[in-house]
């Protein structure tokens, strides 16, 4: 059984220690933060140490890690924490509950997790570092960019190019056939009929093009 530490004290840190306890075959030793926002020694009952200290509470060579961060500006947090643990020598960890369907032909990078009700079609390709919630549909062909965040119920059909650092809303929908830029946010329940430039922000079904960049959005 492999050992594994967390990155994170929030909501979503605690919903990916419940998912690895009941669903994989990893043991959660311990949760690791930033030392200006450890507020807590303990979460699930288990440490939490800082994450400057970390690789001596917990040594690179003999734990894994995965990412507990959400969408905190343009998941720009999760991608810095993602590269650093690497540096550090940890091994990151993919989560794929056994309650999604993920064909065999599907590419899926390092520090991935594939939520339960998730369908993900074949030929797939799914970078680093992506978040992939409940009850998500992820069409034939299509590419995920590292460092991306889908909430529960997004869409997703077939033939898809999806840049790094976007950010889908619940139950948004994206058409065939359509390129999302890089660091795009797609509001919840947003339906994405045309390609998306980088940094594009759309609302609405249809959705509308707003007039300002995903940096200007205080995400997270």
């Amino acid at each position: 059984m492999d050992k594994v530490v967390i990155y994170g004290n929030g909501s979503l840190a605690r919903d990916f220690y419940y998912c690895l306890k009941y669903f994989s075959d990893h043991e959660v030793v311990g949760f690791t933060v930033d030392r200006n926002v450890l507020v807590d020694g303990r979460l699930c009952d288990r440490s939490v140490v800082p994450f400057d200290a970390v690789e001596s509470h917990f040594p690179p060579d003999k734990h894994k890690m995965i990412i507990a961060v959400g969408y905190v500006q343009n998941n720009k947090v999760r991608k810095e924490k993602f590269i650093r643990s690497k540096e550090m020598g940890y091994r990151l960890m993919n989560f794929i509950s056994p309650k999604a369907i993920v064909h065999p032909e599907t590419s899926i990078g390092e520090n991935c997790f594939i939520d339960h009700n998730t369908i993900i079609s074949p030929e797939a390709k799914i970078g680093n570092d992506v978040i992939i919630r409940s009850g998500c549909y992820i069409g034939h062909d299509v590419v995920i960019g590292d460092h991306c965040f889908f909430s529960p119920g997004v869409s997703v059909a077939g033939t898809v190019n999806i840049g790094s650092g976007s950010y889908f809303g619940v139950s948004s929908v994206v058409r065939n056939k359509v390129s999302i830029g890089e660091e795009c946010v797609i509001g919840a329940g947003a339906i994405i009929l045309e390609d998306a430039g980088d940094r594009s922000v759309y609302l609405g079904a249809p959705a509308t093009l707003l007039s300002i960049s995903s940096n200007e959005l205080p995400l997270g």
